[in-house]
């Protein structure tokens, strides 16, 4: 389901949304461009990091690094570049399989789990033609949001935006989860958490 917008159409659509003139060009030197440029991908990877959009998922199989953690665990793991969030560690990568213990330290993954290492992560999905419509109605609103007092000075208009937000990412999330299996949940775990 990905789209046609490009990165300036997004940032158009969050101008609409508040009634404010559209960027005419990607490099033309305004205040507003400027702001889109400071604040787009921060804003694009914080959306994403936030949920396992379907469109943004990716698995990798990672090798052991050469060098092991100093005390603890077995084995380090270098998280792929690409990555904004790492999903919970499962046994063979399988949706229900047994949870694996880890630690996340700056940009490995810390676990007693042999080579190699079987991930789900959420990645950097840079290329907005790839993006969900539902992903791209979020990053709208949520750079509306982030915009509209900038721009306008009112608490109002920044307060509207906000809800509009949070009503959209609501929304997109849910039909995100229709099209996802739903995992069952480990009743193992539970039961040997309370013993």
């Amino acid at each position: 389901m990905p789209t046609s917008v490009a990165e300036i159409d997004i940032w158009n659509m969050a101008l609409d949304l508040l009634h404010e003139a559209p960027v005419s060009s990607p490099v033309e030197d305004t205040s507003v461009r400027l702001w889109f440029s400071r604040n787009f991908a921060q804003v694009r990877d914080s959306e994403l990091r936030k949920f396992a959009w379907n469109f943004a998922l990716a698995r990798a199989q990672i090798a052991a690094s050469a060098q092991a953690p100093a005390w603890r665990w077995a084995h380090k793991y270098e998280l792929p570049g690409d990555c904004l969030r790492m999903l919970a560690l499962r046994q063979n990568g399988a949706l229900n399989g047994a949870l694996i213990a880890y630690e996340l330290e700056a940009d490995a993954i810390l676990s007693d789990a042999g080579a190699p290492l079987k991930l789900r992560y959420i990645k950097r999905v840079t290329t907005t033609g790839l993006w969900d419509p539902l992903f791209v109605d979020v990053v709208v609103a949520r750079l509306a949001a982030k915009l509209a007092h900038w721009l306008t000075g009112k608490s109002s208009h920044a307060e509207i935006a906000d809800r509009m937000y949070q009503q959209t990412l609501r929304e997109a999330r849910r039909i995100d989860a229709l099209e996802q299996f739903q995992e069952d949940l480990d009743q193992n775990n539970v039961i040997r958490v309370r013993g």
